[in-house]
């Protein structure tokens, strides 16, 4: 098996950590094999220093839950491919935003903060249709919140209008509501397996099948 490793763009601003980059690396081709667009990073963490104040820092870090899920995903998407050890490329990892916190409810509120003082804007956070348009498909998992609030509204709207500009097939299992989609790494381990399951069928019904 050709074993996958993590890589980041971390940056500092004041006292909090941005995670503004992410990808899992398969081989050595920079070619995209997918990418997903999640609530925020989590807890994954360069294997070396923290970055400076005010500057970033790009290395491999170790790989946090989500990326685990994310690599079973992308793997059974390729299965051929990733059981002859022959998977080549990268799947990208974006955020709806860069802060960095493995709670999410405590991030989604120090967000909310950061932008009301101005310490940070909804543009820093939105990568654009140019750079989207390189990947196959998106996975759309920033989870089921009951409530959402007026920043991160604008925040979905801006992302999708970016990914529609870009033209990139788009794929989640769907909440309740319709309007959020199920995170690809639940906290309960039992329904990982099954939300796994759901994933890849609604990958092969949105841009077809490439396990042959």
């Amino acid at each position: 098996m050709n074993q996958p490793s993590a890589f980041a763009t971390f940056k500092t601003k004041g006292e909090h950590v941005y995670r503004t980059s992410a990808y899992i690396q398969w081989g050595t081709s920079s070619t995209s094999l997918g990418s997903c667009l999640l609530l925020n990073p989590g807890s994954s963490t360069l294997f070396r220093e923290r970055p400076a104040p005010h500057h970033s820092i790009m290395g491999q870090t170790t790989l946090d839950p989500t990326m685990h899920q994310l690599v079973k995903l992308t793997e059974a998407i390729y299965q051929p491919k990733a059981e002859q050890g022959t998977l080549e490329g990268r799947l990208h990892i974006y955020n709806l935003f860069s802060l960095q916190n493995p709670q999410a409810k405590e991030a989604v509120s120090l967000f909310e903060a950061l932008l009301h003082a101005g310490d940070t804007a909804l543009d820093e956070h939105i990568t654009r249709s140019h750079e989207l348009v390189k990947h196959p498909w998106m996975l759309l998992g920033w989870g089921c919140m009951a409530k959402t609030s007026r920043p991160l509204h604008s925040l979905k709207e801006m992302w999708l209008r970016e990914i529609a500009a870009a033209g990139v097939p788009t794929f989640g299992k769907p909440c309740a509501t319709g309007k959020n989609y199920y995170h690809p790494c639940p906290q309960l381990h039992v329904m990982r397996e099954l939300i796994l399951r759901d994933l890849v069928a609604l990958h092969d019904q949105a841009c077809g099948s490439v396990r042959g």
